[in-house]
């Protein structure tokens, strides 16, 4: 692929002299370790007998073991070693603590089962703190009533509450939360957001931006230590399944659970067990120079991507922005405008452009056809004055994707990068609902990979459910296409694991992640068997096992024996 020759060629640049480092050299080095009695992958197809690790770097493979005899051996067992895995798109801090002091409504899709399962929380929580869960879906979240409300206040009482569906893209509020942060039919609505009001009063639905309304205001209540339990839990969760590094979000349309001091922390104290970038949100123009704070507190382990903003609203609740007409007669929902109509704050050229201006990278949530269009038509003017781009510009989800805007991707020479969900597949049903027809058009991955755009495969967690979140999992539903083959064109596995690898590295700031060539940090995930030796329908969650998790060459996690 065009954008794996371009890394080459920076390995090659910067890391020659690792390149001609010979085993005589530093064979009586101690602090060397030698991988070995595995297969161990290099890149998607390469596989070395043994790979040599030092300061957290692979310095060579296939080396004569007797030239390294004081060197740690690492038995891999029999194994089958990867590049480390990365999630390139994922929502662990918020998802940890809303799992952590919230409730879990995964299982809820409709008003009573929602307000049982939080009618039994509310007994554990004191009358006027706050109350918050993820995870509930409803068919349509436009019916919301004033009757459903009652139901939840019933549930709740005093508490004020902030329920997150499991898209991310919807929330519930009760009375008690409306009269905190004095919401009434009268209360402005956010560009891009919807409240839902019945005979003149909010139901308690806010979908979108709207969702900023209570969100920030309820995610300022949440305590650090309670963000830091529920935070580690789930990297620690993600290492147990194969991964080694994770791009997190950090954010919802409408509110941020913005804390990046507890991934640091972590780091110093020695438990933080996976690499992380993360993102800030950003809403408007404003925000983008806003987010200068986070540049340069860059560690080995944590590192700042840079901004992410929602274009759209969710594809599976209706709200993709296209260039037709859906089942609703609309074209979806836009959080921004590509001019001045709603004001230069929201102009989506303007903000492209100043993070251009500030050398921030991006990241956007893009599902539909004209939320793609618009970054793309951003990202030209900006090479239309200045001749070039130099930040990585990610494209999330594009669902609705055409093949004029792949061509126009490949343009941008691997400074826009795709990340894609082939978990959706299966995890987002009944939107023939929303789309009719075009919903055999969505998710056009396999088309994204023959074209050869820099591609990154992940989770988006917890809109896939812990089910579909580990790798192995991810490859059962991208080899057989979700059990609809007709449908979704299924993968090959060797872009799958490149997709994994490679590809999800390239949406992190780092550039010696996804191969384990000389030079590149030695972080690695093994398992017992060998994913190019498993028929795609024998893929499961927990098989093949992973035995190991590794980052720069230290044990972050073991399977027990």
């Amino acid at each position: 692929m065009k954008y794996a020759q371009g890394f080459l060629f920076y390995l090659t640049l910067t890391t020659i002299c690792l390149c001609i480092l010979t085993g005589t050299a530093v064979a009586q080095n101690s602090s060397f370790k030698l991988f070995t009695n595995g297969t161990i992958y290099i890149d998607t197809k390469t596989t070395v007998k043994n790979l040599l690790v030092k300061d957290g770097t692979v310095q060579a493979y296939n080396v004569d073991p007797v030239k390294f005899k004081d060197a740690e051996i690492v038995d891999l067992a029999k194994g089958t070693a990867y590049p480390g895995f990365i999630d390139s798109h994922v929502h662990l801090m918020e998802a940890g603590t809303f799992f952590n002091i919230g409730v879990d409504l995964q299982n809820c899709n409709n008003v009573d089962a929602i307000a049982l399962v939080l009618a039994k929380k509310a007994k554990t929580v004191p009358e006027g703190s706050i109350l918050i869960g993820v995870g509930f879906s409803l068919k349509d979240y436009d019916k919301w009533s004033i009757e459903d409300l009652v139901k939840v206040d019933r549930a709740t009482g005093n508490r004020p509450l902030f329920i997150v569906d499991y898209l991310g893209h919807n929330s519930i509020i009760n009375s008690a939360t409306m009269k905190l942060c004095n919401i009434s039919k009268s209360t402005p609505v956010p560009y891009g957001g919807k409240i839902i009001i019945e005979d003149g009063k909010p139901t308690g639905m806010l979908r979108e931006s709207a969702m900023s309304i209570p969100g920030n205001k309820i995610m300022s209540m949440i305590d650090n230590k309670d963000v830091k339990i529920g935070t580690e839990k789930m990297l620690k969760l993600w290492a147990s399944i194969g991964y080694t590094s994770v791009v997190d979000l950090m954010g919802l349309p409408g509110c941020r659970l913005m804390k990046p001091e507890v991934f640091y922390d972590m780091e110093k104290e020695g438990i933080l067990p996976v690499r992380v970038n993360y993102c800030y949100t950003i809403y408007n123009l404003d925000d983008v120079d806003d987010a200068l704070k986070y540049v340069g507190k860059d560690t080995d382990m944590v590192k700042f991507y840079g901004c992410k903003i929602f274009i759209d609203g969710a594809f599976a609740g209706g709200q993709a922005w296209t260039s037709w007409k859906n089942q609703q007669n609309n074209h979806g929902l836009m959080e921004v405008s590509n001019n001045d109509q709603a004001g230069p704050q929201k102009n989506i050229n303007r903000i492209i452009a100043r993070a251009e201006d500030l050398g921030l990278n991006m990241h956007y949530h893009t599902q539909g056809d004209m939320a793609v269009e618009v970054v793309l038509d951003a990202l030209d003017k900006v090479v239309a004055k200045k001749g070039s781009i130099k930040g990585k510009h990610v494209l999330a989800h594009v669902a609705f994707i055409t093949d004029e805007q792949i061509a126009r991707i490949k343009k941008f020479n691997g400074h826009v990068i795709v990340t894609v969900q082939p978990a959706f597949w299966e995890v987002e049903k009944g939107v023939d609902y929303y789309y009719g027809k075009h919903s055999n058009q969505s998710y056009q991955i396999k088309k994204l990979f023959k074209n050869e755009i820099p591609v990154g495969i992940s989770t988006d967690f917890s809109v896939s459910p812990l089910a579909y979140a580990a790798p192995a999992a991810i490859m059962k539903v991208a080899e057989t296409g979700g059990n609809k083959p007709a449908i979704h064109q299924p993968l090959e596995k060797k872009d799958i694991i490149s997709g994994l690898s490679l590809g999800s590295s390239l949406a992190t700031s780092m550039k010696d992640l996804g191969v384990l060539y000389r030079g590149c940090k030695a972080d690695m995930v093994v398992y017992e068997k060998d994913f190019f030796s498993i028929e795609p329908d024998k893929l499961d969650k927990d098989f093949p096992r992973v035995m190991s998790t590794w980052i720069g060459g230290k044990k972050v996690y073991e399977a027990n024996k």
